[in-house]
């Protein structure tokens, strides 16, 4: 039985890709979830747009495969999203995902920043194909780690951000900037432990850092700080944008006329070394129009002068401030909502003679409350991993090609540019993983004060 939002989604799915079709599409970057393609072909159709491919754990296939929230949200996932009456009645995953950016995530982060994309047929032969072609083009660690979900029926289309005006050429170059601005705030939640107590003055990026350089991820580092970013203060954005700049890894990226020129497709650059800066330089010359050497210092304050005008990080981190508990107090309602024994408050139990009064009366508040509690962290786990896309394109004459798009004046260049600000990769959190981001969280924190014991013995 298809209820209407299905129906009306699949009725968008006009379209059909075979297997033929693959060759018309190019890898452009992933995440942890999903590939991204962006189109090549000359079908007027696809113009302008890009697909976002789910992946599926080479690790866990066969767990997967066993899931049954495949066929739509989890028992307990509807009592969290029961608000929300398409979400809860849909039966089909894909449509799932697309209903959450639809209905949870777009009326918070606003209409005009939010696109939901739309869904569209596939061949299981068609995902195949698009494996095979793509698995030479993806960073190692991540093929090893991940494939593409072959059992799929269909994708997400979306338009291509990295361009200005999709499905038809471009007369100015268009020059885009990805950033995953990461956790703005710092927590102050009663359930942080004692011995966790330096989350209330380090940044959870910063932390996780020192995890990340542990395991190999990264070679060093970043200078980023996100509280910068989400401060509200011109000079402290210009800041960010310049150490994102300095250490893209993969929080940072460009892109001109759609294609990468600045940072890395699925692992992240380091640091910008002098040689990248330079290439990065000339790449700017036919955009910012200045002087050698002054482009990529015009570039990173076009880009915060941007961020301070658009607001948008302001909204986004509303919503990241959704999560008044941490992990460390979220974690107990979970157990409750599940109906099984709290682990963590066993694991308590064996340190401590009583439990601390706030864990007790955390499992005492209703169940609605529990619910809440828990929707607000989910939407606030999409809020902290999503990216922020923002498309530029210089206007000669000072006068704005169009009232969709917002304009801003830099000063230090003289120039004038339309820009447009939309939010990316707003994934659905799965409830289950709420012990997963409990068991991260404990290994960031471990990792963390280790290394400043080290440092401190030094």
């Amino acid at each position: 039985m298809v209820n209407l939002a299905e129906f009306c989604v699949l009725i968008e799915m006009e379209n059909f890709l075979e297997p033929k079709d693959a060759v018309d599409w190019s890898y452009r970057g992933e995440g942890a979830v999903n590939l991204v393609l962006a189109y090549t072909g000359s079908s007027p159709t696809f113009l302008g747009k890009m697909m976002r491919i789910h992946k599926m754990p080479n690790a866990g296939k066969k767990e997967n495969e066993d899931n049954t929230s495949e066929n739509g949200l989890t028992t307990h996932e509807k009592l969290i999203w029961g608000e929300v009456k398409d979400l809860v009645s849909c039966q089909n995953k894909e449509i799932v995902e697309y209903l959450y950016v639809k209905h949870v995530m777009r009326p918070l982060l606003g209409h005009r920043h939010v696109n939901p994309g739309m869904r569209l047929l596939v061949a299981n032969e068609f995902l195949e194909s698009v494996e095979k072609i793509v698995t030479s083009q993806r960073p190692s660690w991540r093929a090893d780690a991940a494939s593409v979900d072959t059992s799929r029926s269909s994708v997400l289309l979306m338009d291509d951000l990295t361009l200005f005006a999709h499905g038809r050429v471009e007369d100015k170059p268009c020059l885009s900037v990805e950033i995953k601005p990461k956790c703005g705030f710092l927590p102050s939640s009663s359930f942080i432990a004692e011995e966790n107590v330096i989350k209330k003055s380090i940044t959870r990026f910063e932390m996780h850092q020192a995890l990340k350089l542990q395991e190999n991820e990264i070679s060093e580092i970043s200078e980023y700080d996100p509280l910068d970013l989400f401060s509200g203060c011109k000079e402290r954005i210009h800041r960010a944008i310049g150490a994102l700049y300095a250490t893209p890894q993969n929080n940072f990226r460009v892109f001109l006329n759609g294609s990468l020129v600045f940072g890395g497709l699925g692992g992240g650059i380091c640091k910008t070394t002098s040689k990248v800066d330079q290439a990065f330089e000339h790449l700017l010359k036919d955009i910012i129009k200045t002087e050698d050497g002054l482009r990529a210092n015009h570039f990173i304050e076009l880009v915060a002068e941007t961020v301070y005008a658009s607001g948008v990080i302001d909204q986004l981190l509303d919503v990241q401030k959704l999560d008044r508990y941490n992990i460390e107090g979220a974690i107990h309602v979970y157990y409750d909502l599940i109906d099984q024994p709290c682990k963590v408050c066993r694991e308590l139990e064996k340190v401590c003679t009583t439990l601390p009064d706030q864990f007790s009366s955390m499992h005492s508040i209703p169940m609605d409350e529990k619910v809440n509690v828990l929707k607000e962290f989910l939407i606030s786990a999409t809020a902290k991993d999503c990216s922020v896309m923002i498309s530029f394109r210089s206007t000669d004459d000072g006068i704005s090609r169009s009232s969709s798009h917002s304009n801003l004046h830099l000063e230090s260049a003289k120039q004038e540019f339309d820009y447009k600000v939309h939010f990316i990769d707003l994934d659905m959190r799965p409830l289950k993983k709420m012990e997963v981001y409990y068991e991260l969280d404990k290994k960031i924190m471990n990792t963390y004060l280790e290394m400043l014991k080290k440092k401190e013995s030094c």
